[in-house]
């Protein structure tokens, strides 16, 4: 789910960059604005997704936990317990 979140966020700020970068293109009164903020954008967009994923996904490792689950022993149900 995070990593969703990650390229939704990323979609946003490209778009974000792009109009900004357009917008400011064109009042200094540049011809080729949409090129050059597509172009930004882009980068924008690569370099927001890479920062994102080694920040947030770093950390984010297989666990080193075995998990035995629930069963029944003599008729009673023993609980499901995490070992290392």
């Amino acid at each position: 789910m995070r990593r969703y979140l990650i390229i939704f966020l990323a979609i946003l700020f490209s778009i974000g960059l792009y109009f900004l970068t357009k917008y400011i293109l064109q009042r200094l009164t540049k011809t080729n604005s949409v090129f050059i903020s597509s172009l930004v954008s882009l980068l924008g967009f690569c370099i927001f997704i890479l920062i994102s994923f080694l920040y947030l996904e770093g950390n984010a490792v297989d666990p080193s936990y075995l998990y035995n689950p629930p069963s029944i022993v003599d008729g009673k149900i023993k609980d499901g317990s995490f070992s290392n």
